[in-house]
């Protein structure tokens, strides 16, 4: 499986604005090699609007710190990781990442 695929990992992020109020975000970690596998799209029904959900599998060197709450950039467009990393079963050096895309 080749790792041809520029993927930005990113990690949640707190900060503040000028009134001090509290901002979620996220905040780019490292950019990695990947392999990204799209799965056909969805339509879903979403408080009375049609909404997209792609979904993906992400291939990349096995990491400890990435988690459920970060999100991957691939292409120009946001995933939430909606699963703990998945330890390839044919080579432990890398991991799966269970992707969701929402537009």
């Amino acid at each position: 499986m080749k790792m041809n695929d520029r993927v930005v990992l990113l990690k949640p992020s707190v900060t503040r604005n000028a009134a001090n109020e509290r901002v979620d975000g996220f905040d780019p970690v490292q950019e990695v090699w990947a392999n990204v596998k799209m799965q056909s799209g969805a339509e879903v029904l979403r408080a009375g609007a049609d909404v997209s959900v792609v979904k993906c599998s992400i291939r990349i060197r096995a990491r400890r710190d990435v988690d459920a709450s970060w999100r991957v950039r691939y292409k120009g467009v946001e995933y939430d990781v909606k699963a703990p990393p998945l330890e390839d079963s044919n080579d432990r050096d890398f991991v799966f990442l269970v992707c969701e895309g929402v537009k």
